[in-house]
């Protein structure tokens, strides 16, 4: 499954005072204040619609006549992060805060990036200093508290690096699942980057905890066998008593993070999750079937987020769903297409354009998925 950032990061509600900064901003001449305030004000009314593009375009505009006013680098750096550029985002974020530290938005923003990107160090930083200056942030101060908890749970386990994957474990018998886990991700990596027509360029980390560790540091929930935050997480023990599951399990999670590698941004949890569970082998006909007998359809555009505050028995009916609605979606357009739409995707289309470029309709597909499961799109059904 693919886990939820915080707020800070799945969110772009930014507070109010920082678009009256963006807008009193005082240098230069009258003109050129005027012109930075409208490209200030329309970056970051783009940023709270999620147009990363939009606003990308409005800050660099205005960046390029106050090239070091600190809340405008600071839209740029989100505005970089809603593009899937978390580089440039990381980038424009630290030079807000060398200008302005007391900008605590943006220190939230990059402690949760470092943080997805695996940098634990740059996001307990981050925090510890963005706290000498808001010390009253309980949110930040919670999210502190489970990062040092994360880094002592780290600091205890051993490493392998070994090309494209690299592994976090503890002691000689998770090393041993460690060199089974990653025979099984070469195999499926070149699997999947074959079918999709892309291999995403980024190296992926998999971290084995003990059960408590995972859904502590995770937050996932009971139901959950793993997941993806930008590194592969996964509980040991479960691996343990059944390596044929811990393989789907991890085949799951690899394709989170290819898909994630190809599309990091504008990919409906539906999409990701039935991918992910298409290339571990799910049956979509069993999906089908247990859909029937329940009853159970969700219009595909209230599956859009993480899937994780469900509770066992309506995840087992999302996963259903996605699974049936992705396989019907591979059906009509085929593997390679939607590695196409995943780009696309990740260019800032919406799915119901990109998949009608290549000749069906998101109310085709839906109606598709329906009848498969006995029921009429936009009718009741039980949950």
């Amino acid at each position: 499954m693919v886990l939820a950032r915080s707020a800070a990061i799945v969110t772009a509600r930014l507070p109010r005072f920082l678009l009256i900064v963006a807008l009193t901003v005082a240098s230069g001449p009258a003109a050129a204040q005027t012109t930075v305030a409208e490209a200030a004000e329309r970056g970051f009314q783009a940023i709270q619609r999620g147009d990363g593009d939009t606003a990308a375009t409005m800050f660099r505009a205005a960046l390029s006549m106050q090239p070091r006013d600190p809340v405008l680098l600071f839209g740029a750096g989100v505005a970089a992060h809603l593009q899937g550029r978390e580089r440039d985002a990381s980038t424009a974020l630290k030079q807000a805060l060398e200008l302005e530290p007391r900008l605590t938005q943006a220190s939230a923003w990059l402690g949760e990036i470092a943080h997805a990107e695996g940098d634990l160090d740059l996001a307990i930083k981050t925090y510890e200093s963005a706290l000498k200056y808001s010390p009253g942030n309980m949110s930040m101060r919670d999210r502190l508290e489970a990062w040092r908890r994360e880094a002592d749970v780290h600091s205890g386990l051993d490493s392998l690096r070994d090309g494209r994957f690299s592994f976090m474990f503890r002691g000689p018998v998770e090393e041993k699942l460690a060199l089974h886990a990653r025979t099984v991700l070469d195999a499926a990596f070149a699997r999947i980057g074959s079918a999709l027509g892309a291999y995403p360029p980024t190296s992926i980390t998999v971290i084995l905890y003990t059960d408590e560790q995972f859904h502590d540091i995770t937050g996932a929930p009971e139901w959950s066998g793993g997941g993806f935050d930008g590194q592969i997480r996964l509980p040991a023990r479960s691996a343990q008593q059944n390596q044929r599951l811990f393989d789907i399990v991890l085949i799951h999670e690899l394709t989170h993070a290819v898909v994630h590698g190809l599309a990091p941004r504008n990919v409906p949890a539906w999409l990701h999750e039935g991918l992910a569970t298409y290339f571990q082998g799910s049956d979509a006909a069993d999906a089908a079937r247990r859909l029937a007998e329940s009853r159970v359809f969700v219009p595909l555009a209230r599956l859009q987020g993480p899937f994780g505050q469900l509770s066992a028995a309506q995840a087992v009916a999302v996963y259903d769903e996605s699974t049936v609605a992705t396989r019907a979606l591979i059906d009509r357009l085929g593997l390679k297409t939607i590695g196409l739409v995943l780009q696309e995707l990740d260019g800032g289309e919406t799915l119901d354009l990109a998949i009608e470029r290549h000749g069906l309709t998101m109310a085709a597909l839906e109606a598709s998925v329906a009848r498969s499961i006995g029921v009429t799109p936009g009718s009741p059904s039980r949950r």
